[in-house]
């Protein structure tokens, strides 16, 4: 969880600005406050995110090179070789909706023209995306051991941190940057941070190391991989692809019991849901390739994913082929207790059955549990 910088006046002009997202109190100018992940939530700010949503995207270093001439993103709390840009550089420019995994980079809208936690900047009109921005890690001299890392405050007392431009640093994308946690006064585990910034006053925060060694069964990285996903095309099970199966009647219950179907067909089974912006491809005999984002601005793409079969499959999210749980869904249940989807998902299949049925807002908003996908 992230929580970032408030500047009250700002934010009383407009909504829209005085919020920005970082990873500690460090990045916070003069007349702002740092806000915790919950306090920025109960204040109802924007959420910090470091996923696919470019402009959700926390917020990290930037630097200018006079030799290359090239904006690169430095995450780490050490200073730029060059210029420094600083931490904020275009976070003042409003992002279309639209920008994210797979969009072209655009001066005229701003798209990837900043460094964030998921993406780097994106010069010229490049494709924007996903897990490209690239960390250091805390290296260990003594046992020659090394984990990726967001910053150097991040590293053991006993460990150095190698910057991503070093050339002893692998490539660390946040999803293989391992983060510390918060800790509550009852010693249970509370969320996943990068600093002891984002805990609450009487939280304690465990670095990565500590986390590893402690007693607590969690594995934090510093974001999850949501856009690495899709059905095998190449895959049939008795002549039917993934596709053909999921247009059929409850095709999870049907067809995602066999092993086989379940890792070629991940998309139909639940498991994840992503487009696949790396490919492109011609529609309606076209000339121009286009890929999933371009889809998703075409007012036809609903005809499209119904009448191609592999648009349908590389561009599962845009063409409604996901069907997944909604993780912020609430509800109470017969006592008064608040519950969630995998609250309903760890109930034994009858309960499972008893409780969609008798609720229309648990069906919808936990589709995948109350097997009630609905597949274009």
């Amino acid at each position: 969880m992230y929580g970032g910088c408030f500047n009250r006046t700002a934010y009383k002009e407009d909504p829209s600005t005085g919020f920005t997202c970082h990873f500690t109190k460090e990045s916070c100018l003069e007349g702002e406050k740092w806000l915790s992940p919950k306090s920025a939530e109960k204040m109802k700010l924007p959420k910090c995110t470091c996923d696919e949503d470019f402009g959700s995207n926390v917020h990290v270093n930037s630097c200018y090179s006079m030799v290359t001439h090239q904006v690169s993103c430095q995450p780490s709390d050490e200073p730029c070789p060059d210029t420094v840009l600083g931490t904020r550089y275009n976070h003042n420019h409003a992002i279309p909706e639209t920008c994210g995994h797979g969009s072209a980079a655009s001066s005229e809208s701003r798209c990837g023209k900043r460094c964030t936690c998921n993406f780097k900047y994106q010069s010229r009109d490049y494709q924007v995306m996903a897990g490209t921005t690239m960390y250091g890690m805390c290296y260990n001299t003594g046992s020659h051991q090394a984990y990726c890392a967001a910053t150097k405050s991040s590293c053991d007392s006993s460990e150095m941190y190698v910057e991503s431009s070093n050339a002893m640093a692998s490539e660390c994308p946040c999803t293989d940057v391992q983060v510390g946690a918060c800790i509550s006064n009852k010693m249970k585990f509370a969320f996943c941070a990068v600093s002891a910034d984002s805990c609450g006053k009487k939280d304690t925060f465990l670095k990565p190391l500590e986390l590893a060694n402690s007693e607590h069964d969690h594995n934090c990285r510093l974001c999850e991989d949501t856009w690495n996903c899709a059905d095998r095309t190449d895959f049939t099970r008795n002549d039917k692809s993934c596709f053909d199966m999921s247009n059929e009647k409850k095709p999870r219950k049907k067809f995602c019991k066999f092993e086989d179907v379940k890792t070629a067909c991940p998309v139909m089974c639940g498991d994840c849901c992503a487009d696949d912006m790396s490919l492109m491809f011609t529609v309606l005999e076209e000339a121009e390739e286009i890929n999933c984002a371009g889809l998703k601005l075409r007012d036809d793409k609903k005809d499209i994913c119904e009448s191609d079969e592999k648009v349908s499959s590389v561009c599962a999210r845009t063409c409604g082929r996901c069907c997944t749980d909604d993780a912020t869904y609430k509800f109470k249940d017969e006592n008064g207790k608040k519950r969630n989807c995998e609250y309903v998902a760890s109930r034994k299949p009858n309960s499972i059955r008893k409780i969609c049925r008798s609720n229309n807002r648990v069906r919808r908003y936990c589709p995948n549990t109350c097997d009630n996908c609905k597949m274009s």
